[in-house]
């Protein structure tokens, strides 16, 4: 990378101001608009030493930046409300987009590691970060996040104390949090816009999606196969073997009035979750077929009718999977050196703000 020309020094500069408003302290301000421009032009790893480096700063530059984000006392929150508005102020948002990053790990003292299966990877050490994203035809942007604590953290006195967790943090699923991450994108102004989601854990699906339809959000979400579901004559399935059905109907007679649409490799029915804390909802199943059909099909579950937009929505989850590759080779996603809780959300912070100034910085540069 590049460091930044004076006009655009100038530029992330202004931008921080007004991001970083609330902190205090004008040293505050100024190394976080230090820590952005570390992360915008550090080519390769994004480490404190790199980053100083990089920036030609003084020997206790690391030391600093530290500091700011693994002891200073700044509440985030607000921060990434401020973020968010920023966001949809350059852009136009047509989805709130929740996904999930698996931020590799060794040793067990960074705040919230564990083990768990890593898609396409196999069972891992991690911290499982769950990113809110606004979305548009034309960018992504990330704007909120969440660090996922399984019951042997929360539970855990000693290393709650030792990585400063918050007392007010207690047990959450990933379908709880998800369902946090929305009403607090709410809050900062984007209500009403339809969830486009990513849930591996089918045991969750029935939670987050009572939870959707209680605050009255539409929404497209990916689901496992292994998602039990009811179909319109009562049968139980799972959402795979439903597929399975389907793609042997239409191979076996390729009726042009059957229930396929452009692209032609898309199909929807009418379903039902099973089990459910309540009564489900009617719901669409969303099946697209990869192009070739050497792999498993991607499997959505939604209560939007119109099956063209939820194809087009669904499609935000490839744009999520690229824009978390981009954070972790352009932004230091994974790079994180600190081991606390409050250090990791300043630390996301930082990277997220960065990655929205890069992206409207470079549009503006193309004008």
């Amino acid at each position: 990378m590049d460091g930044l020309t004076p006009q655009r020094q100038q530029q992330l500069r202004a931008f921080t101001a007004e991001l970083f408003v609330g902190l205090p302290r004008a040293d505050q301000r100024r190394w976080a608009s230090t820590y952005l421009e570390g992360l915008l032009t550090t080519p390769g790893k994004k480490t404190l030493r790199r980053m100083a480096e990089a920036l030609g700063a003084s020997a206790s530059a690391s030391q600093s930046l530290h500091q700011f984000v693994n002891a200073s006392p700044w509440d985030w929150g607000p921060v990434r409300d401020h973020l968010a508005r920023w966001i949809l102020r350059h852009h136009t948002a047509d989805s709130l987009v929740i996904d999930m990053a698996y931020l590799p790990k060794r040793g067990s003292q960074s705040c919230g590691v564990h083990a768990r299966y890593i898609p396409g990877q196999g069972v891992g050490s991690c911290q499982l970060g769950i990113a809110a994203m606004l979305a548009g035809r034309h960018h992504i942007a990330p704007a909120d996040w969440a660090l996922h604590l399984p019951a042997a953290w929360t539970e855990n006195e000693a290393g709650r104390a030792r990585t400063r967790v918050p007392a007010e943090v207690s047990a959450r699923t990933a379908a709880q949090q998800a369902l946090d991450l929305v009403d607090a994108q709410d809050r900062a102004a984007t209500a009403g816009l339809p969830v486009v989601g990513n849930f591996v854990d089918a045991d969750e699906i029935g939670s987050l999606v009572k939870g959707l339809t209680l605050r009255g959000r539409e929404f497209v979400l990916a689901v496992p196969a292994t998602v039990r579901l009811r179909t319109e004559r009562g049968a139980t399935v799972r959402a795979g073997q439903l597929w399975e059905a389907g793609q042997r109907a239409r191979e076996e007679s390729p009726d042009p009035a059957a229930d396929w649409l452009t692209p032609p490799a898309m199909a929807t029915a009418t379903v039902r979750l099973m089990p459910y804390p309540g009564t489900s909802p009617s719901l669409q199943l969303m099946t697209v077929r990869p192009a070739g059909g050497s792999r498993r099909p991607q499997l959505w579950l939604s209560n939007i009718r119109d099956r063209r937009r939820m194809y087009l929505l669904a499609g935000r989850l490839d744009d999520s999977a690229r824009l978390i590759r981009g954070l972790e080779a352009d932004f230091g996603l994974a790079d994180f050196e600190g081991r606390s809780y409050p250090g990791w959300h300043h630390y996301m912070t930082l990277v997220s703000a960065a990655c929205a100034w890069s992206q409207v910085s470079r549009a503006y540069e193309t004008v």
